[in-house]
């Protein structure tokens, strides 16, 4: 790329400064990959030394309800006047005062160091130099230097500024009459705005924004009432009298436009701050999407109010996808409240009860996977998972001895069940205390030797560790309480409310090296497992009595400032810890309860909570996980079933039914897992025969698709993708989809419609626009229409989209076993290709370039498939391939089996044309 840098030269500072436009397009960031070429950038190296210092001030009067029932209160005490009017008037308040310092301390050095450092001063002041590293110099990074696509270089004027407006090489600053607005220049499509009613914009750093966006480009005017800044891409106004900003595309078309910003003074908990507000104007006609994950059963966010609070089944993720081809990260770790529905449904506000500053970053698309992509590029990209995890996980609450556990494996394995994971749920250690990472003696003898045994099955592992430390005063054996006194005697244990549980720090950076240090140690280093399992990260009160989160002094400030982002600290702490410590070799894999922004980076999955057993809380998991992922997080998964079935008799018709819905839903999911209480292993004897085969029919789908997941996995990793995707994202203009719930596409081909009711064997489909394939019966429906499909037991109704590639591997019985010969289902009807990414399954390596491409694409006209050029290699690649290509038709090429092939094609790695005709 042509680099053209005007730099900007200071006079005295007075009244005069030569400014020239800066014009330097090494800051841009785009993570676009054509999937048609393969052309990937893996190599995102991100190294999140993400410094954080951000002003604990962010208090948050949340009354944290620890109440996971967190529908019933969604209305978020919209007290906090939902005419919002009031609040909303551009009031020449709304001075956004911006800090100089855009530096955000985000330290992201593109080659992560893990230093996980998070020196920081309990004081409320928030002086931490939470130094929040990414992470480690394997990590993918976020190279926000790079650019795939060339853009052209701007040619700006000279320009003058003068009081009140002040210009550096990526931001404008304007002081306004009662604060200032400060606009940094990211990239061409990412923009960071604070505002303050101090006399500067003080300096905080972010937990969760980690790149370095390097010098931007982008040019400087004003006109009468407002500073205009201009990138390649977009243009954003800036009112000089009260502060308020408007983004547009360069054709002038209005994005998104500010409606007010306020800074107001508050105490929380004992502390000094302000609460924080800003309003956005918004048509009626849009619709907005994630938030996170909550168990009120809304899809489109426009028009509903949210309270923005961690809790047991309810994840904070604060970011808005908006179908105009935009988003918006608040960044702020406080209790808030999202008001959707202001003045007649034309503007929404996000309300945050603690902060020093507004402080939130705008992502411009259009399209809404380059929104995601962006919060990426900001905040981290999702590792790749090792091949395994994205096969079955079964699990219980809770397997109680090794026999136990080892029996579970024997039961899929003997029955040929397709499974990759088998999961230790908590309670392991006793009698010994909760932190100490023992395994009790007398109930798993060996625990070294049965994660052998589960290794020669082809089985991984994953175990349930938690972040709380239990006191005993009389303990089982000498070293029980080494880990708690240890964390105890560097004062990074919470204070408890009563009784002896405690959980610790995990915004201190020395914490967060010793509690993986000690996992490492007794559990995950010792033994072999292969995952672990983060329970109760938002964190919840429990045991009873553990903790007031609010109250406690964290090393980046009081509490309940910081409340939401309690699970990014003790992420950080699990990855940083994998990569730096070890296991060596084998990638991370978190399954963690609660998340917030920015965590993607650290490996982890988040699922739904403890959810009950029924279809109505089945059904509100569908829009649940899809706002989740379109925050940016791609990997969410939920307890099929549902978690509290203790009790319940899985034997009866009606449950029957319900565990396969779900289990038909949650293949779909992008991580695909058994969890909950009373047996509900695939063999068992509380099923029927009917229902036996039924689940099986769907788990063999699961891992028949394993080529086309592990390549959907690979873009999630190297284009910002999204797997499991609401429908707004491919059809943003279609309104029909903004308010479906029970609908989604899964990667580009597939569109995924649960049975959420007991006793239905139909269900109404819409179908978009294209054509759409029966994937069981391969007959055709056009798009543009709602129509009535049939439902069997047996079966979720799904549909492939014509132009779409489906490469479909053996029958196999795990993840990572062979998948030569691969079908190559082709949907014709439209032009369409797809990229099939292979690579050693469950190593760092890809990470520096090892990995294949093979690109596969269909031209309609011509009824023609090209098979390209491998690209890539890496070692135990297989150079040669059998593709068995199928020509999708009525009751050809359909449902799971494996199809008889159309044609058959020897690959050697060099590009192949196959002729339908």
């Amino acid at each position: 790329m042509k680099i053209s840098k005007h730099t900007v030269q200071f006079g005295m500072m007075v009244l005069w400064g030569l400014f020239l436009c800066m014009c330097s397009s090494s800051g841009e960031n785009n993570t676009d990959t054509d999937v048609d070429t393969g052309s990937s950038d893996a190599d995102a190296d991100s190294d999140a030394d993400s410094d954080s210092d951000t002003d604990a001030d962010s208090d948050t009067d949340s009354d944290a309800d620890s109440d996971s029932d967190a529908d019933a209160d969604t209305d978020a005490d919209s007290d906090t006047d939902t005419d919002a009017d009031s609040d909303t008037d551009t009031d020449t308040d709304a001075d956004s005062d911006t800090d100089t310092d855009t530096d955000a301390d985000s330290d992201a050095d593109t080659d992560s160091d893990a230093d996980s450092d998070t020196d920081t001063d309990a004081d409320t002041d928030a002086d931490s130099d939470t130094d929040s590293d990414t992470g480690t110099d394997s990590e993918p990074s976020v190279d926000s230097d790079s650019d795939t696509e060339t853009e052209p270089a701007l040619e700006c004027e000279p320009y003058t500024p003068s009081d009140p407006i002040s210009v550096d090489e990526q931001s404008v600053t304007i002081s306004l009459g009662d604060g200032i607005v400060r606009v940094q220049v990211c990239r061409s499509d990412i923009f960071r705005v604070q505002y303050t009613k101090d006399s500067a914009i003080p300096e905080t750093t972010s937990l969760t924004v980690n790149a370095d966006w390097g010098t931007p480009d982008f040019c400087v005017t004003d006109d009468t009432a407002s500073v205009i800044i201009t990138t390649t891409r977009m243009v954003v106004k800036i009112n000089m009298y009260n502060g308020l900003v408007t983004y547009t595309d360069l054709e002038g078309n209005i994005l998104l436009s500010e409606d007010g910003k306020n800074v107001t003074p508050a105490n929380v908990e004992g502390v000094d701050t302000n609460e924080i507000e800003t309003v956005f104007n918004s048509p009626p006609d849009e619709a907005l999407f994630g938030l996170g994950q909550y168990q009120d059963s809304q899809m489109n966010r426009k028009g509903n109010n949210r309270r923005i609070l961690n809790l047991n089944a309810d994840t904070v993720v604060p970011v808005l996808v908006s179908n105009k081809g935009y988003g918006v990260f608040w960044d702020n770790y406080s209790e808030s409240n999202f008001y959707g529905g202001e003045s007649f449904n034309t503007k929404y506000r996000y309300v945050s009860a603690a902060g020093t500053l507004v402080d939130y970053y705008f992502f411009y698309g259009p399209s809404m996977d380059e929104v995601v992509a962006g919060y990426r590029a900001a905040t981290g990209q999702a590792p790749l998972y090792p091949k395994w995890a994205y096969g079955l996980f079964h699990s219980k609450d809770k397997y109680t001895s090794q026999n136990e556990i080892l029996g579970v494996k024997d039961g899929y394995r003997d029955n040929n069940i397709p499974v990759d994971c088998i999961v230790q749920d908590w309670d392991y250690w006793t009698p010994n205390s909760w932190g100490s990472h023992l395994m009790d003696h007398n109930r798993y003898p060996n625990p070294e030797a049965l994660v052998n045994e589960m290794h020669d099955a082809n089985v991984h592992t994953m175990i349930s560790i938690w972040p709380v430390y239990q006191y005993m005063a009389a303990p089982p054996q000498s070293d029980d309480q080494d880990n708690y006194n240890e964390l105890n005697t560097m004062g990074a244990l919470f204070p408890n409310v009563s009784g002896d549980f405690r959980f610790y720090d995990t915004f201190n950076a020395e914490a967060r090296t010793v509690i993986y240090r000690q996992q490492y140690e007794r559990l995950v280093g010792k033994y072999g497992w292969d995952g672990i399992w983060a329970d109760n990260t938002e964190p919840q009160d429990y045991p009873p009595g553990a903790i007031n989160i609010r109250a406690v002094d964290t090393a980046f400030g009081k509490g309940a400032h910081v409340i939401n982002a309690y699970p990014l600290g003790h992420s950080q702490a699990l990855y940083d810890g994998w990569r730096n410590i070890g296991p060596d070799g084998k990638r991370v894999y978190i399954l963690t309860r609660s998340g917030f922004a920015g965590q993607q980076r650290y490996a982890t999955t988040c699922w739904s909570g403890d959810i009950d057993c029924d279809f109505p809380t089945f059904a509100r998991q569908i829009p649940a996980g899809l706002n989740f992922v379109a925050a940016g997080i791609p990997y969410w998964t939920t307890d099929i079933g549902g978690y509290w079935g203790h009790n319940v008799d899985w034997s009866t018709n009606e449950n029957n039914e319900l565990f396969t819905r779900w289990f038909q839903y949650g293949a779909f999911n992008p991580i695909f897992r058994i969890h909950g209480g009373g047996a509900r292993e695939l063999y068992g004897n509380q099923w029927t025969d009917t229902t036996k085969a039924n689940l099986l029919k769907i788990d063999k789908l699961r891992y028949r698709l394993m080529p086309y997941i592990y390549s959907l996995a690979w873009m999630v990793t190297s284009d910002g993708y999204t797997m499991m995707r609401p429908m707004v994202f491919d059809y943003p203009t279609d309104s029909e989809v903004f308010d479906i719930k029970d609908q989604f596409l899964f990667g580009p081909a597939i569109l995924v419609n649960p049975v959420t009711a007991l006793g239905e064997t139909e269900r109404s489909v819409y179908f978009p626009e294209g054509t759409w394939y029966n994937f069981w019966t391969g007959e055709q429906q056009n798009g543009g229409t709602r129509t009535t499909v049939s439902a069997p037991l047996s079966e979720i109704p799904l549909f492939v989209k014509a132009g779409s590639i489906v490469p479909m591997g053996p029958e196999i019985q795990y993840a990572a076993e062979s998948i030569d010969p691969l079908e190559i289902r082709v949907y014709g009807g439209a032009d369409g290709a797809f990229a099939l990414y292979e690579d050693a399954d469950d190593t760092y390596d890809y990470e520096n370039g090892e990995y294949s491409l093979i690109t596969f694409k269909w031209n309609d006209s011509a009824q023609d498939l090209t098979i390209e050029s491998r690209e890539g290699q890496f070692d135990g690649m297989r150079s040669d391939r059998t593709f068995y290509i199928v020509w999708i038709d009525t009751n050809h090429g359909v449902g799971v089996n494996v199809a008889a092939p159309d044609q058959v094609v020897e690959y050697d790695g060099n590009t192949v044309h196959v002729s339908r005709n």
